[in-house]
């Protein structure tokens, strides 16, 4: 686990690595196999906003929800972190409510 401070409050962040096969064939292999890391963040011992990033694009992290309620503007401190601690340049979050794509980036 790793912590970093916005505003003088702590912003817990856990990343965890998965594997995730699908599609067992006869042979024992796996159709699809899905690779990365689950990243958590905790933030004011309250809030807890969940994220992934993918072993095949490791520099895009994918938000489950937006990420602005958490943070609000305070977001640009998390995505200062991201880049320089673990690489990341492209945050994307999921849009429920977008007809075109399921992803939007920020």
């Amino acid at each position: 686990m790793d912590s970093f401070l916005i505003n003088n409050k702590i912003c817990n962040v856990n990343i965890v690595y998965y594997k995730d096969k699908c599609g067992l064939r006869d042979d024992g292999t796996y159709l699809i196999c899905y690779r990365g890391w689950n990243v958590d963040f905790q933030y004011d011992d309250k809030e807890i906003l969940y994220a992934s990033i993918s072993e095949e694009e490791p520099y895009l992290i994918r938000f489950g929800s937006t990420p602005f309620p958490t943070f609000g503007k305070d977001i640009e401190i998390v995505k200062e972190y991201l880049q320089e601690k673990h690489g990341i340049n492209n945050f994307q979050y999921y849009d429920p409510d977008s007809d075109e794509v399921s992803y939007v980036n920020f």
